[in-house]
């Protein structure tokens, strides 16, 4: 099977794809980073889209960055899958866990663009994922927060034991943030050839989130 990942940078997408490519039967041929209009930043975590671009390339697979066009993003996204077409691709990876409306939607997409849509996530325990991912050696950073759910200073945390731990015992957040409470970014792991060199830069806020500019 051929397919493609959603992504957006973080743990939920980059476990997806590391289950799928378990099965030596499957081949992801391309990422597909959603950007803004202009095509600095990726659509969702604050991330600048050279950022998700270097770190496809430290991974050595190609990716697909989709600025968002006049049309809105269904548009954009199916014109960024349509662009594989050729390539064979024959399914998408998403890493949504339990939204039901996420998958709703993206499966209507996918029905409409003739391939199968992939959840290697789908209704496992958030708790055993997260614990999964850094048991799996991925090295990720905190780069967003929702401040109704947690403060600025948990902006630039790595998520390892420590973390893990600190968030389950606090019964307002999901451990894989499937709510919004939290954004990542992974910069090394088992999927990497190379780390993603990253700085840490500059903390701002926008609207109800903290940001962490990585750099």
């Amino acid at each position: 099977m051929n397919a493609f990942v959603s992504w957006s940078g973080g743990k939920d997408c980059m476990l997806a794809m590391f289950n799928f490519m378990k099965n030596p039967e499957h081949r992801v041929v391309s990422l597909i980073n959603m950007c803004d209009e202009d095509g600095v930043m990726s659509r969702s975590h604050g991330i600048k889209s050279d950022l998700v671009k270097l770190q496809a390339l430290c991974m050595g697979i190609p990716i697909i960055q989709e600025p968002i066009g006049e049309n809105g993003y269904e548009e954009s996204f199916k014109k960024a899958v349509n662009s594989l077409k050729e390539q064979g691709i024959n399914a998408g990876v998403f890493g949504d866990i339990y939204l039901v409306e996420h998958r709703v939607w993206i499966e209507k997409v996918c029905n409409d663009l003739g391939i199968e849509a992939i959840f290697p996530l789908w209704n496992r325990s958030t708790t055993e994922l997260i614990k999964e991912f850094v048991d799996f050696g991925f090295k990720t950073k905190v780069v967003s927060v929702r401040e109704d759910f947690l403060t600025e200073e948990w902006l630039g945390v790595d998520i390892d034991n420590n973390f893990i731990s600190k968030v389950l015992a606090m019964p307002n957040i999901d451990p894989c943030a499937e709510n919004g409470e939290y954004h990542s970014f992974v910069y090394d792991g088992p999927t990497f050839k190379t780390p993603v060199p990253i700085k840490l830069g500059r903390r701002y806020k926008h609207d109800n989130h903290y940001f962490l500019e990585l750099l």
